[in-house]
């Protein structure tokens, strides 16, 4: 199969209907009033472990797993794709959901302290994953991890990079997230977009 039918198969195989898992962790984002990739997310995920060299992932989340499945399900086997998680209920939750899609044994995942887990791992990353939920207050602290540790070539995706709007628009929240756009905007080493996706997807890809 060439790329297009390959991907083809992959978004029929994760529709609701054939994958209940996508729908199960869906609906339990929305319940505790998370965002998730969607199936628009969820497709560029798939389209960048697809059709890129992906040797080394690594994959931080507060979230349920939804980025966690889309990509276990696209990566090559060959792939290292290490996830660190904010709690043991996240690294419950996770564990379990890749064990009902027969995804175990394609990940590493562990509760960890995000930043300095990612700077421990020996390769330089070709992908890095950062669904940071309530914990986006903390970026300043992924920027010097992120610049040390993704490789040439590489690609970073952030989701919820929009900065909050309304009353207390110049919240914690909203400082941090626009202080970590500014900074990668303006690194000259990385052509950088925020889309409309996920509360605000930032993806990267590092020039140099």
């Amino acid at each position: 199969m060439n790329n297009e039918e390959t991907l083809d198969k992959y978004l029929a195989d994760l529709s609701f209907d054939k994958d209940p898992l996508t729908g199960e962790i869906a609906l339990l984002t929305t319940q505790h009033s998370r965002f998730h990739t969607g199936r628009s997310g969820g497709l560029l995920l798939a389209i960048l472990a697809s059709t890129t060299r992906m040797e080394h992932v690594f994959e931080w989340t507060a979230a349920y797993g939804s980025t966690t499945l889309w990509l276990a399900k696209a990566l090559p086997d060959t792939a290292s794709h290490t996830i660190g998680v904010v709690s043991d209920e996240n690294l419950r939750l996770i564990s379990n959901y890749m064990k009902r899609a027969g995804l175990s044994g394609r990940v590493q995942i562990s509760k960890s302290s995000g930043p300095d887990h990612l700077l421990s791992l020996d390769a330089p990353q070709n992908l890095i994953v950062l669904d940071l939920q309530q914990e986006r207050t903390k970026l300043a602290d992924w920027y010097p991890a992120i610049e040390k540790k993704l490789a040439p070539g590489g690609i970073l995706v952030s989701l919820g990079m929009s900065p909050p709007e309304g009353n207390g628009s110049r919240s914690l929240l909203h400082s941090s997230v626009e202080s970590f756009n500014h900074k990668i905007l303006g690194n000259s080493n990385f052509l950088t977009t925020i889309l409309p996706l996920s509360q605000g997807m930032l993806v990267a890809s590092r020039i140099s």
